[in-house]
Parts: structure tokens; sequence; C-alpha cells
């Protein structure tokens, strides 16, 4: 099964860079050794003069000890795309893993024409599964979509099917509900760095038997990179071209404000 019949079957905070990242931990480091050392100093000294006023710098490199204490735990709790791995060769091997692993489910699907549906599920709500909730705000902690392709960086997702129509900035959505016709039909494509995915399992479970990728939402609650628009093009190989249309971000400012278009 081809994935556009695969998808039928589917009813920017800033952060430190790597490098700034291990400078901000030996800052931390060297602050923790300076007011450790001077509250023992001053310790030492009030030990010898009982009747000096060692009291308030005690308090001041007593809570500078705390200061970096909370600094440390809040910064090593909050898993971000920077500080995600403890190395630069951390990272490579987590990527290169995540890479053959997936690209080994694609061929594997392509190869056979199984179905390439995979369920994402985010990592801050992972014991949300298999449970769905109506009064859940935003993006589902668990979703069911396609598993394309994979580009440079990571994989690349199918969302959705639908058609597109052409105006001045490029293309729109279509207003279906006044019988207007689309004059493409689109994938709606999304990219998923290796560096937002924890682990997969490929051998799904007893929900849902389609492989599972434990991602961190990292872009604004959603775990993609960029979303845009594809045209499915067949070769002979066996291996599909996915050609660009447009940017997801372009096709929206495209649509009119006050109108009722949709993608599907």
């Amino acid at each position: 099964m081809g994935p556009s019949k695969a998808l039928r079957a589917l009813s920017a905070p800033t952060i430190l860079t790597l490098g700034e990242n291990s400078l901000v931990n030996k800052v931390l480091v060297i602050i923790e050794w300076f007011c450790a050392l001077a509250t023992l100093s001053i310790g030492i000294k009030w030990y010898l003069d009982p009747d000096g006023n060692w009291e308030p710098l005690i308090a001041v490199f007593g809570i500078g000890i705390v200061a970096v204490d909370i600094i440390r735990r809040n910064r090593s709790n909050k898993s971000t795309l920077t500080n995600r791995f403890e190395s630069e060769g951390a990272r490579i091997q987590h990527r290169e893993l995540l890479r053959k692993q997936i690209q080994e489910e694609i061929y594997k699907c392509r190869a056979e024409k199984l179905r390439q549906d995979v369920i994402v599920r985010d990592m801050s709500r992972v014991d949300n599964y298999p449970d769905t909730s109506e009064a859940e705000e935003g993006i589902s902690s668990w979703f069911r979509v396609s598993l394309l392709d994979t580009y440079e960086k990571g994989a690349v997702l199918g969302l959705s099917i639908g058609g597109l129509k052409e105006c001045e900035g490029g293309y729109r959505y279509v207003d279906s509900i006044n019988g207007e016709k689309s004059d493409i039909t689109a994938l709606l494509m999304a990219d998923v760095p290796y560096d937002s995915i924890e682990a997969v399992n490929m051998d799904g479970d007893e929900y849902y038997y389609f492989p599972h990728i434990y991602c961190y939402f990292d872009f604004d609650g959603e775990p993609y990179e960029r979303k845009w628009f594809a045209e499915q093009i067949d070769q002979p190989h066996g291996r599909p071209y996915f050609r660009k249309i447009a940017e997801y971000d372009e096709v929206i400012r495209n649509n009119p404000v006050d109108g009722d278009l949709h993608f599907g």
C-alpha cells in the first residue's frame, strides 16, 4: 500500500548552543566551588574570632550554593535539543542508530507493500497512551501518521492528504463547501529531527502493531521542525520522489482570513 492509501486510512524558544551549554556548566561549577571555599574560610575565621560580624557573609555564600543547585536542577530536568546529549559524539551515534532503524522500516514497507503507519508519542505525556481526551488542548499526546522518507537530519512523516488550489501567491486551501475543485493533490509532510526522537519501537504493542516513535515536541509544542506540501512521484526503481509544492506557512498565508477553506 502506497503512502496515499495509507494516509487515506487515517481519518522557538531561545535555546543554548552546545558550546554555550558546556560553558554554563563550567561557570556553575566555578561559582559553586568559590562559594564553598569562601564559606569554609569564613567559618574558620568565625571560629578564631567569635566576636566578628561573619553571619551576613556566611548567609550570602550559602545562598549562592543553593542558587547554583537550583539552576543545575532546572537545567537537567528540562531536555532540549542542546542539552539532550553528553557530547557531539553521543549525538552522532544517536542519529546514526535511528537513521538505520527508520530507513530499514521504510525500505521493508516499500518492498513488501506494507502499511506505513506509525504512532508518534509525546515524551512529556507518554503515560497518556492509549487514552484520548477531548479536553486536551493543542496537539494530541499520541497520534497516527505515515512514515514516508528520511532527510539528512531526521524522518519525514505524512500527516494528511488533500487538495490545493493555485493562486497569485502560489497555492492555498480549497473552498470545497462551495464546490471548488483542487488543482493538485498534495501530501502534507513533516520533518522530525533525529535529535527530537528519544527512541523507536518497531514492533508496536497490543493496541497498535505499527512502530512507535517517541518524540520531544521541541517546536512550539510539535515535533516537526518543518511542514511542507509535496506531490508524490513514483519511480521505476520503487523509491518514490516527493516533489515540493510549497511550504506550509506559505499556503497558510495565502488563505483568505475571512474564508472557510479546507485541505482534505
